[in-house]
């Protein structure tokens, strides 16, 4: 069957080689970047709530584009425990988040077995029915079944229902023949890209087609996510970030889908744009851990070389509480946690001070005249510097600064 002269981009057609230049260089960040994710070691119970977080933002998006107003608390409490406990009258919003997540998870079992989920039609009905199963909807709608009626997504009209059966046929052949010609044997280069692009024609081919009654924005936005998590070279924590950016960018997601009905590679380049942003912030958040971790462990390694006394326990929990390039008082820092507050109470007014010039001695704390901050650029040995302003001193500061110096002494007790 011929496309409609409405519909000649859902011709089933790309070629990569068309590209720009500037594609290519994302495309080769944006897998640099998810080699660089994969590669870094966290502690696993960090691992393990990075990976919820990114998950329920990912489930959070892909719902909330479709208008489901859970809150992102109420949505991590689905994710880690099954349920946000929302009134009756929320109870649907609630079952669409649970069908969204349930899906991403058998995608992960799948893996995990060793197994990959095909797409075929029969996948597509079977994902559309788990995605509305239980939510109330109209009487045309029906779960999992193709749809007998025309429809219309905003401005855009989606193909005759007639088309659709036929339609879907194309798509699911067409897009196992691009993915397959990155088989088993491929580069890792050559499976990164054909996994990017093919995660996002998918998406723009199941939106265009709009196959179901309901559920096609969340089923394409599935589909992508089973893509980018089968490729075996996009990192299961970074698989979400296209919903998340979708929804970040709400006004230019649709943008970019009707852009796309004149050149597919306006979504194409969209998509990637925001693919990459959000991989570089998970880079940022990773690197931010690894810091954490080498900055525990040089204190800890320090302290090894101290006596174990009280007063050397109290310094290392003070030093370790102390945030990265904040500037404090003596006072500020004792009132980090509740923990140092407690240990601090029972200690003389000149404790803290001690402490801190105690811990300058040990090279683990910066000295700015009263003020202090943990010394965690040691650990930043090679991170390009950057050029900090001088650190204002206030007018109280200035006068208490003129007071004589407590006489820094070890062990207070």
């Amino acid at each position: 069957m011929t496309r409609p002269e409405q519909h000649p981009y859902i011709s089933f057609k790309f070629d990569v080689g068309a590209l720009s230049s500037r594609t290519w260089l994302k495309l080769g960040e944006a897998m640099s970047k998810c080699q660089h994710l994969a590669g870094v070691p966290l502690k696993p119970e960090r691992a393990e709530e990075m990976a919820s977080i990114f998950l329920a933002r990912g489930v959070l998006a892909t719902t909330a584009i479709e208008g489901n107003t859970l809150s992102e608390a109420e949505v991590q409490a689905i994710v880690d425990r099954g349920s946000a406990e929302v009134g009756k009258s929320r109870e649907y919003l609630e079952r669409e988040v649970q069908n969204v997540l349930a899906a991403i998870r058998d995608i992960d079992q799948a893996l995990r077995a060793g197994k990959t989920l095909r797409i075929t039609r029969e996948r597509l009905e079977a994902l559309n029915r788990q995605i509305l199963e239980g939510i109330p909807d109209s009487p045309e709608v029906v779960p999992g079944k193709v749809r007998n009626h025309n429809v219309a997504a905003g401005r855009y009209r989606a193909p005759d229902h007639h088309e659709v059966p036929e339609l879907l046929d194309q798509f699911v052949r067409w897009l196992n023949e691009l993915r397959a010609s990155a088989g088993p044997g491929s580069a890792d280069e050559e499976k990164f890209v054909i996994a990017i692009i093919s995660a996002i024609l998918a998406h723009l081919y199941i939106a265009w087609i709009h196959p179901f009654g309901n559920g096609n924005g969340r089923l394409a936005r599935l589909i992508e996510v089973q893509i980018l998590s089968e490729s075996g070279v996009v990192p299961i924590v970074a698989t979400n970030l296209l919903s998340d950016f979708y929804n970040k960018t709400r006004d230019g997601y649709y943008r970019a889908l009707d852009s796309a009905q004149s050149d597919v590679r306006t979504f194409v380049d969209y998509a990637l744009a925001g693919f990459l942003d959000e991989v570089r912030a998970q880079i940022e958040t990773v690197k931010a851990e690894n810091i954490q971790i080498h900055w525990e462990s040089h204190v800890y390694e320090t302290f090894k070389a101290q006596p174990s006394t009280t007063t050397r326990t109290r310094q290392r929990d003070l030093v370790l509480a102390m945030p990265s390039g904040a500037w404090m008082t003596s006072k500020e820092a004792t009132q980090l946690t509740p923990a140092l507050a407690g240990q601090y109470a029972l200690c003389g007014e000149r404790t803290p001070t001690r402490d801190l010039n105690d811990l300058e001695k040990m090279r683990l704390v910066d000295r700015n005249k009263r003020r202090y901050r943990a010394r965690r650029s040691v650990i930043e040995a090679f991170i390009p510097p950057t050029w900090e302003a001088p650190h204002t001193v206030s007018a109280d500061d200035a006068l208490a600064d003129a007071a004589p110096e407590d006489e820094p002494t070890l062990f207070d007790e």
